[in-house]
């Protein structure tokens, strides 16, 4: 796959994420060009969002976290290193839009460090210029 097609992809799953309606993102372990996890940010706490995060009130989940927290379900430690991490945000432009636009979704500090300790290889995050990402 594409970066671009995984980033459509994690567009429209972060668009049916009603549960954070401002903030809708979506995350996703590549590795060998076959995407192994998917997660969104959630309105629930986590441990391993916890031990990332750089505030004990920071505890919900995060797209990325819960990507590698699925990931870790199909994959060992080392064999999540070395994989690809994309991110994509969308948002409304205005509030009356009824359509998404993308938006920036580069990792905070809590989850740069997770990304760090599990020795993801790249990562790939939407930008707030609609169907631009960069990469990391």
């Amino acid at each position: 796959m594409k970066n671009i097609d995984i980033m459509n992809l994690l567009g429209k799953i972060a668009e049916t994420n009603e549960e954070y309606p401002s903030a809708r993102l979506a995350a996703a372990i590549v590795k060998n060009n076959k995407i192994i996890s998917v997660g969104i940010n959630r309105k629930k706490t986590d441990p391993l969002q916890a031990r990332f995060s750089k505030n004990k009130e920071a505890i919900f989940l995060h797209a990325e976290i819960h990507a590698i927290k699925n990931a870790l379900r199909e994959l060992t430690v080392d064999e999540l290193k070395n994989s690809t991490l994309y991110i994509c945000r969308v948002k409304r432009p205005l509030s009356s839009s009824k359509n998404f636009v993308w938006g920036l979704a580069k990792p905070c500090e809590g989850c740069s460090r997770a990304i760090a300790e599990f020795e993801i290889k790249n990562v790939v995050y939407s930008t707030n210029n609609h169907m631009c990402f960069e990469t990391i």
